[in-house]
């Protein structure tokens, strides 16, 4: 498996790059800095929660959690579960498709995907990501740290799936991740409820 590195996409190189959807009045935005994902989510309502799987060790055939209250469940496309440590989720087995889904689908989310060997090195690779609505990124990683993230101006993303394209000639590889970043926008109901909040704050103020 050799490392090809003409995947390399220019989306890499790019801080926002834009890509339409099949809706025209929707886009995908791609980051690759987490300090612009977090402030374009941020300057649009949306609070932006990351996981950094610390708290996770060994074995589990999937793996879930909460966290800002949106729901994730991280599994392997072939069944043969998931894999932590070092605070990194990978598959137990190579060269398959890690997913991490959420209950509700959020408006962004990112992190930071490479690919390890079996003793959790990470080694550069041509990696896919792709999201719920078909769009995705495809470029070489060559570090842990790079962060890769989305934010859809139409329907919620629900999914976003890591495979590897290439890597190593003779290695098995595993789709890595070291963090997941999500950024949810509060429904207009609880928009209405902080409102009134801070309107009712506001007279106890000045009372």
């Amino acid at each position: 498996m050799k490392i090809t590195t003409s995947f390399t996409s220019k989306l890499i190189a790019a801080s926002v790059a834009a890509y339409l959807t099949s809706a025209a009045s929707a886009a995908i935005y791609t980051f690759n800095s987490q300090t612009l994902f977090n402030n374009f989510a941020t300057n649009r309502g949306a609070g932006v929660f990351t996981e950094s799987f610390n708290s996770s060790n060994g074995y589990a055939p999937t793996y879930s959690g909460t966290l800002g209250g949106a729901s994730w469940t991280a599994s392997a496309s072939d069944g043969g579960g998931m894999y932590s440590n070092f605070g990194m989720m990978s598959t137990t087995n190579p060269n398959t498709t890690m997913t991490f889904s959420f209950a509700s689908g959020v408006s962004g989310v990112g992190g930071e995907f490479f690919a390890t060997l079996i003793d959790f090195s990470i080694v550069p690779s041509t990696i896919l990501i792709g999201l719920s609505d078909g769009s995705g990124f495809i470029g070489t990683i060559t570090n842990g740290i790079q962060f890769t993230g989305f934010w859809s101006t139409g329907v919620a993303i629900t999914s976003i799936s890591i495979t590897m394209e290439d890597g190593p000639v003779d290695s098995y590889i595993y789709p890595t991740a070291g963090s997941l970043s999500f950024a949810i926008v509060p429904a207009p109901g609880a928009i209405a409820l902080i409102g009134l909040a801070g309107l009712v704050g506001g007279r106890r103020r000045r009372s």
